[in-house]
Order: structure tokens, then C-alpha cells, then sequence
């Protein structure tokens, strides 16, 4: 995706047909459960931002989003913008999550994507989450590298 022609329309147009093509292709598994709605988008510093209804389900024992569900998250948010960039599916190489505060299951959070370095073979993606009632209080950070065959 040339980021030079990119406008704020067309990328949100294709992160949400993203977005339906997982719920229309994966439903009923955890792709289609955990699947992001676009919340905003901001091409110049190549950011998308995402929310996901979480569901108490989703709860470790003391009560918080369980740990391998934020790695579910994050890597689905990161990975939809990395696809985004490369024009097709990116395989996950690698993901690094920082778990900072808990995260909660009562009420939908949102994973604020970076595209840190799209690069020919491999994107490099960072991100964060946070509430919509505290998004000054970041509650996990991750940062991730996606095989990036480009296809367009």
C-alpha cells in the first residue's frame, strides 16, 4: 500500500471490509469471537485503532482479561494492520507483550496499532491497550514482526 496516495477513507474502507471478511469466513471460532471493530485510523502516522467486546468468559482467576486473551487481541489488532499494509495475510514471526495493569473483562478495550516498519519481507508492529473511560492508563504493550509478502 503506497502510503503516499493513502487517505484516512481509503484505509478505514479496507480495515473494515478486513473486519467483515473475518466474521463472514471465521465464524464461530475465536477469530470471529475476537474480532476488532474499527474505531479510528490515522494513515500519515500509520495508526489504527480498534476495540473488542470482551466477554467475562475471557476472565483469569482473579477476574482480569486472562493473559494469553491480551495476546489474542494484540495479536489479531497488530496483525490486521500489518495485513492491512502488505496487502494479504502476515504470518505472526514473533510477539512481545508487556502486562502492565490488568486488563478488564467488563466492558469493551481498545488496542491503539503502530505500524513501526513495513518492510518488503517483514512489518514491524508495536501497540497498546487501554479503556475508553482511561485511555491516559496503558494496561499492556506488545510489539510484533509479520511476514510481509507483499502482494500488491
Amino acid at each position: 500500500m503506497s502510503e503516499h496516495s493513502l487517505t484516512r477513507q481509503a484505509m478505514e474502507a479496507a480495515l473494515r471490509t478486513l473486519e467483515q471478511q473475518v466474521l463472514e469466513e471465521h465464524a464461530g471460532t475465536i477469530n470471529s469471537w475476537l474480532c476488532p471493530h474499527f474505531e479510528s485510523c490515522n494513515p500519515e502516522a500509520r495508526i489504527y485503532t480498534c476495540s473488542f467486546a470482551l466477554r467475562k468468559e475471557y476472565a483469569n482467576p482473579g477476574g482480569a482479561l486472562h493473559g494469553g486473551m491480551v495476546g489474542v487481541i494484540f495479536d489479531t489488532a497488530m496483525g490486521h494492520l500489518s495485513s492491512f499494509y502488505a496487502g494479504g495475510m502476515t504470518p505472526t514471526i514473533t510477539m512481545n507483550i508487556s502486562y502492565l495493569r490488568p486488563v478488564p473483562v467488563d466492558g469493551p478495550v481498545l488496542v491503539r496499532t503502530h505500524m513501526d516498519k513495513p518492510g518488503r519481507i517483514v512489518n514491524y508492529v508495536s501497540a497498546e491497550v487501554f479503556t475508553a473511560d482511561a485511555p491516559e492508563k496503558t494496561l499492556a504493550t506488545a510489539s510484533g514482526a509479520y511476514l510481509a509478502l507483499r502482494t500488491t
